[in-house]
């Protein structure tokens, strides 16, 4: 079995507790996983100022990406079943919950763009009113106000 001292700690470790540094040319970094480990820790700990507005720009543009990509779609896709074309009020409306992810608008914040557009084809473009009504008739909520009317 192989072993090499790390550079940080001085302890001889086996060779598996290092990563490869150019793994076609078989050579290992000095520093054992471990010690990387905890530099990097530090490292983020010391600049964490400079990754958190790192990863605010990036999520910026995907998002910004993502709701120019839907405006496009809107503007191609009307609702199929009144025909109303202003993106302001239309939605996506799955056509099988069972095939639902997630609801595309809670992916505008946490996926790419390659996920979000495979969630849209699962749906079908509605404005709201007749998104709504859609989604009470599926779901015999209509059933449920005529119920409560009756008691009364």
């Amino acid at each position: 079995m192989t072993t090499i001292i790390c550079s940080k700690c001085k302890i001889l470790k086996p060779i598996e507790d290092f990563n490869f540094k150019i793994k076609s040319k078989g050579i290992y970094q000095r520093q054992c996983k471990i010690c990387t480990r905890t530099n990097i820790r530090n490292h983020y700990i010391k600049n964490k100022k400079y990754y958190l507005n790192k990863a605010q720009k990036r999520n910026l543009g995907l998002r910004t990406e993502i709701n120019k990509y839907i405006l496009d779609y809107f503007k191609n896709h009307h609702c199929i079943d009144c025909g109303e074309s202003d993106p302001v009020v239309l939605e996506f409306d799955h056509r099988d919950r069972s095939e639902k992810d997630a609801h595309v608008s809670g992916f505008l914040r946490a996926m790419r763009l390659d996920m979000v557009k495979s969630e849209i084809e699962k749906c079908d473009v509605r404005c709201a009113n007749c998104h709504r009504k859609r989604t009470a008739k599926q779901f015999h909520w209509f059933k449920l106000i005529n119920t409560k009317n009756e008691n009364i």
